[in-house]
């Protein structure tokens, strides 16, 4: 078997933690043209707590996973989705949408990686992000970057960055341009519940 990297973009929302311990696990498989063909890549238990560390690195037989995660405390889930205002060329070869928290703004969360001169749009002008909603504290600030790359390194890159205060509930809106495209920003607000009792009183 080859070395090969895989970045996976889940889970696609917080993880809700009410008590600690708190165990996260992860299994993966290649998946084979039959459930009996289906391969084991790397299985992984681990106990989150207040004071534990945020990255592991656990090797199995076939990988190592690195598992990387931050604990947040009184957050909201920001999903983000951006439409197309007026079409034009990408300008570059290779587009790289991310957003971040200002308190961790150096560890960017990949909403969509493409490449050619062109925006994955669908048929309402909506970008087709791999990944759309993120957790931010409520207390905190969410950063959404946009960036146009050249080449294969990141000269001659363009890019657009804006900063939203987050809400308990309800939308942001926000308009950005890199070369000839226009887009809106839309970030769509709500509360992450904190403990089970909170999921139990909104039903």
């Amino acid at each position: 078997m080859q070395d090969r990297s895989l970045m996976l973009t889940g889970p696609t929302r917080g993880v809700v933690v009410d008590v600690h311990p708190t165990y996260i696990e992860v299994d993966l498989k290649f998946k084979g043209t039959t459930e009996s063909e289906d391969m084991d890549l790397s299985y992984l238990v681990v106990a989150s707590s207040p004071g534990g560390p945020s990255y592991r690195a656990e090797a199995s037989k076939r990988s190592t996973l690195e598992l990387t995660y931050v604990r947040m405390y009184d957050s909201v889930e920001a999903a983000i989705s951006v439409k197309l205002k007026k079409d034009g060329s990408w300008p570059g070869c290779r587009g790289l949408f991310t957003a971040s928290t200002a308190s961790l703004e150096d560890m960017e969360i990949l909403l969509l990686a493409f490449k050619g001169d062109r925006l994955p749009v669908n048929g309402k002008g909506r970008i087709e992000f791999s990944r759309r909603v993120v957790s931010v504290e409520l207390r905190g600030k969410l950063i959404f970057s946009a960036k146009a790359l050249q080449g294969s390194d990141e000269k001659g890159v363009r890019r657009v960055r804006k900063t939203f205060t987050p809400k308990r509930a309800g939308k942001s809106k926000e308009n950005i341009k890199i070369g000839s495209c226009e887009m809106e920003v839309t970030v769509t607000w709500s509360l992450l519940p904190s403990c089970k009792f909170d999921y139990d009183n909104s039903l």
